[in-house]
């Protein structure tokens, strides 16, 4: 049976947008490049700060982190200290945009979009059977479809978390688990999207954002890991699944006709993993007098009262005052953000169980206090500025969810890898990575839209990743309001479905 679809949308999960552009002019990606010229493109913009964890449940929703609380795998429990997992499907209040589709009739198809949201819908869709980091898995609607699709095409062949501590063989092993991956999933896709007529249909490659992470030191030969031997040997993985899932874009587009409108979303980017967010507590510890937690009144002498003893401490083994103080016991600590950037929470009174600074005027000094100590560090091995920016969450976002997010968002100048963090305050802290990972993200996409009534050219200003959700409903005229998000109008006035 050979089914059709008035919209679809195929992602590319972590799919580095400068690669894509440099490699599309070389013929490396030959269905990109002739994407590129035939439709329209444009820059996605993300969550700032936010954006590794937000990105797709703020492409679901339309609406960014403020109103939607989803950004990282673990969260602090509002009203408490403690941290606990999340999962955007059990834990996002808005609905994806597709549930609306479905609920006006039109008929959908969700295969493997990360962070899945189960549910009944108008269609078939399937999570977590292959998405980055995915979990248990897969789910479906109806049940009976994560059976259909491991009998016929298998299970990921690499299920659930991909990080792990891995050799060079192991890497090369990944390497080729993920190009098998990029094949079932092109033909798991080919197979559904032919098989009956769709109002909206998509699909994502995952693939892109695990290779992104654990094989970059073996593309990129300015990475501090990159080893020639080990690359002659591996090889480079990052390309070789690039060159796959352009070849799997070309299969599914073959299956479009020129009514179709086809929007291919490159979710957000990958390069070295340079950032200090592993170093971010002993920062915070160091710029801490350990007495300070026992001030009444004024906080503006919170860091200033450790000056003098810290300016004397400067061996390079130093890690930070004793540990001994819980998130309680601070004025302000360390929260989960990925690691791109790295998020501070201020223990506030009336809003944590035992807050220790006051809202209002001590909130903003604090603050302004704790934002020049973190600008003034400085990466002690290149002499550059460590912290690149830091941004409060209630200047970007504002909604329901407020109470969710971080106060404080550092984002760390990654220019050169860090390991050696000086502060006029506490001296030198000195602290090697140890995590798995060598890529990390970069926070815009690439997006692509095709269709017969779609003229080539190139969007002069970004679009935001909220704003695909509202495009694809006024497509499918289908009202999706009071979201944060807009219609793409250059699409929109070339498209009538």
């Amino acid at each position: 049976m050979s089914g059709r679809a008035s919209a679809v949308l195929i992602g590319v999960d972590a799919g580095d947008k400068d690669l894509i552009l440099q490699w599309a002019e070389a013929g490396l990606l030959p269905s990109f490049r002739s994407a590129l010229k035939r439709g329209l493109s444009g820059v996605i913009t993300n969550p700032p700060g936010l954006f590794v964890g937000s990105v797709w449940p703020s492409f679901y929703t339309g609406v960014l982190p403020g109103k939607h609380g989803w950004y990282c795998f673990e969260q602090l429990r509002p009203g408490t200290y403690d941290l606990y997992h999340t999962e955007p499907g059990s834990f996002v209040s808005r609905d994806p945009f597709w549930r609306d589709l479905s609920g006006a009739g039109r008929k959908v198809a969700i295969l493997d979009l990360p962070h899945p949201f189960p549910g009944a819908v108008n269609g078939i869709q399937l999570g977590a059977w292959g998405a980055h980091d995915a979990g248990n898995g897969p789910v479906s609607w109806p049940p009976s479809l994560a059976r259909e699709v491991v009998g016929r095409f298998g299970r990921h062949p690499v299920p659930g978390r991909c990080n792990a501590v891995r050799g060079p063989m192991e890497l090369k092993v990944l390497g080729e688990q993920l190009l098998l991956g990029v094949g079932q999933r092109a033909d798991m896709t080919e197979h559904f999207l032919q098989r009956e007529d769709w109002d909206f249909f998509a699909s994502v490659f995952s693939e892109s954002h695990c290779v992104g992470h654990h094989s970059w030191h073996l593309h990129d030969p300015t990475h501090p890991g990159y080893d020639q031997r080990v690359a002659r040997l591996v090889g480079d993985p990052v390309k070789d699944v690039y060159v796959a899932i352009d070849a799997a874009i070309g299969r599914l587009l073959a299956h479009t006709d020129s009514e179709t409108v086809s929007i291919i979303v490159c979710s957000h980017g990958m390069g070295p993993h340079n950032d200090g967010t592993f170093l971010l507590d002993d920062i915070l510890r160091g710029l801490e007098h350990p007495e300070a937690v026992k001030v009444r009144g004024g906080l503006r002498g919170l860091w200033e009262r450790g000056r003098s003893r810290a300016l004397s401490v400067r061996h390079r083994g130093y890690t930070g005052p004793p540990r001994e103080h819980d998130r309680a016991d601070r004025p302000c600590f360390q929260v989960p953000n990925d690691t791109y950037a790295a998020a501070i929470r201020v223990n506030l009174v009336g809003r944590e169980p035992k807050g220790k600074v006051s809202p209002g005027r001590e909130y903003e000094e604090f603050c302004s206090l704790l934002t020049r100590d973190l600008l003034d560090l400085v990466n002690a091995d290149t002499g550059e500025p460590l912290v690149r920016e830091v941004l409060r969450a209630a200047d970007l976002y504002e909604g329901e969810y407020m109470d969710h997010l971080p106060d404080l968002i550092v984002e760390w100048n990654r220019r050169k890898p860090i390991s050696s963090v000086y502060s006029p305050k506490f001296g030198v802290i000195q602290k090697e990575y140890r995590g798995v990972r060598t890529g990390d993200h970069k926070p815009d996409g690439l997006f692509v839209a095709l269709g017969r009534s779609i003229p080539p050219g190139r969007l002069e200003r970004p679009v935001s990743i909220t704003d695909f959700a509202p495009t694809i409903a006024s497509l499918l005229g289908v009202p999706f309001p009071e979201v944060d998000g807009k219609p793409i109008e250059a699409l929109l006035k070339q498209c009538s479905l």
